[in-house]
């Protein structure tokens, strides 16, 4: 998914059998480095996940799951996954 700055996204957080729908913005994915990558412990994240929610800045290390033209999925080593999905303006019928 093409990620552009300051762009509204839909986030969904799974953790288990709880999901939770929202919004956030700003997102931004980084790749981590082997250097930086070796000081978390097994399994080691590839990737910084930011984002700006209603609440806070949010930092997760973890992987990028799976990566289509319209979702991103994101998964942390805690079992956790965050997806996200750019709003689409509705278009003028």
């Amino acid at each position: 998914m093409e990620i552009l700055p300051h762009r509204y996204y839909t986030m969904i957080m799974r953790s288990g059998e709880h999901e939770r729908v929202g919004k956030c913005f700003n997102l931004a994915i980084q790749e981590l480095s082997p250097e930086e990558s070796q000081d978390y412990e097994t399994p080691q994240p590839t990737n910084v996940l930011v984002f700006h929610d209603t609440q806070n800045l949010r930092t997760y290390t973890g992987w990028i799951k799976e990566n289509l033209e319209n979702r991103l999925v994101f998964k942390l080593a805690e079992g956790k996954e965050y997806e996200f999905r750019p709003i689409v303006a509705p278009r003028p019928t």
